[in-house]
């Protein structure tokens, strides 16, 4: 009997442990937007940001992995809503070798550390200033898997249904 309540109780709380880092499911205690870093990144200089959105693309540099994200407001969770509005875009820099499979273009990434600056890069031929921030945590989302629906065939004819013919009462 004990050894069964020990067995139980591991199941659950092993059902309970999740693989999403703290920094990403929790949002920092004074939240900002990527827009009011671009308005003035020196007074947003090493504070903490938790942000997210579609990855756009992966440069590797001998040092560093820079992901340029297009973002997009985040759920409660930390997850980036698809139908959500643009917030601008930044660069989420990593301190070592990302290899670019593991972030592949449109997957949705999530992002927490401190803004380190400001860069100029072009989308297209426009120039635009990119916050940056030095990566501590980091999540990458899962396709949602597509819901299938069961309909059953028989519904509109079981017995006591009223609008159908043949009434079987």
């Amino acid at each position: 009997m004990k050894r069964a309540f020990h067995f139980t109780l591991i199941l659950l709380l092993g059902g309970c442990a999740g693989t999403l880092p703290r920094a990403i499911s929790q949002p920092p205690a004074t939240p900002v937007s990527v827009q009011e870093v671009q308005k003035g990144v020196e007074s947003h200089l090493s504070q903490e940001v938790r942000w997210g959105g579609d990855i756009i693309e992966v440069q590797n540099y001998s040092d560093h992995t820079d992901v340029l994200v297009l973002a997009r407001e985040l759920s409660k969770g930390g997850e980036p809503k698809r139908e959500g509005g643009v917030d601008g875009r930044f660069i989420a820099r990593f301190g070592s070798f990302i290899d670019p499979a593991q972030l592949p273009e449109g997957e949705r990434l999530t992002v927490s550390g401190p803004v380190i600056g400001m860069e100029r890069r072009k989308v297209g031929e426009y120039p635009y200033r990119y916050p940056v921030v030095q990566v501590t945590a980091w999540h990458l989302w899962p396709e949602p898997e597509p819901r299938t629906y069961y309909h059953d065939p028989w519904w509109p004819y079981y017995p006591g249904y009223p609008w159908r013919y043949p009434y079987w009462w």
